[in-house]
């Protein structure tokens, strides 16, 4: 009769405790019949299949070791780390939160080393770097459009901003130029209300050594360029 694949019985199994126990221990401990340390440690291990109420494994929260140790995985709050072997470094276990990810999505490292979604952008966009991440932008000759009809403050996405003042005044306020070298912003009025349309800087940025420009006309339009510093008229 083959030896159980199970824990004694008490009271069931007199006399072929020894078997059992033994066949039970060794299916994952190592084990060489010898008196030596290494015995008694793992030489493999199965982990059940999870069910819909209980997970195949779980790491608690802890404290991190002092010193990293080659090979070691841990867990700290909402990080997850593997140690490797050269330079004996622990390293972040990359994950993401894809309960709001879609089809095309991109994820970057950000600069607290955390896995950030960019959704995918526009037919027709090319991805850009705008203010030290990633981000979606209009190539040479594509360009995204929008109607804004109260305040807005441009996006690195952005490309051209038509300015509607017909209810209201309207503010057009320009990203920080730092991390923007390069990008090209247009900004038209396209009604003839007597309220204002304004582009206006952000921070201490300057619009050709001005804080703001104002569009006073149906169809006037604005190009500004960031030079990484301040925006300029084209």
């Amino acid at each position: 009769m083959a030896t159980p694949q199970r824990l004694p019985i008490v009271g069931s199994d007199d006399g072929t405790w020894g078997n059992i126990i033994r066949q039970y221990l060794m299916k994952e401990h190592y084990n060489d019949d010898t008196d030596d340390p290494v015995n008694g440690g793992h030489q493999n291990v199965t982990i059940r299949a999870g069910t819909t109420t209980a997970a195949p494994l779980t790491f608690t929260s802890g404290s991190l070791l002092t010193t990293p140790a080659t090979g070691s995985v841990e867990f700290s709050t909402d990080t997850l780390y593997f140690t490797i072997t050269t330079g004996t470094t622990r390293k972040t276990v990359a994950i993401y939160d894809d309960s709001s990810g879609a089809a095309g999505d991109t994820y970057y490292r950000d600069g607290s080393g955390n896995f950030v979604r960019l959704g995918l952008g526009s037919s027709g966009q090319v991805l850009k770097v705008g203010s030290g991440a990633p981000a979606w932008g209009s190539v040479n000759g594509t360009f995204t459009t929008s109607t804004q009809t109260s305040s807005y403050t441009i996006t690195s996405s952005d490309a051209i901003i038509f300015a509607n003042a017909t209810s209201g005044n309207v503010t057009i306020t320009l990203p920080t130029a730092s991390g923007m070298a390069g990008y090209r912003f247009y900004i038209k009025r396209i009604d003839n209300a007597s309220n204002t349309v304004t582009v206006a800087r952000s921070g201490s940025d300057t619009i050709d050594g001005m804080t703001s420009f104002t569009l006073d006309l149906q169809y006037t339009a604005l190009a500004v360029v960031s030079n990484g510093s301040a925006w300029y008229i084209l």
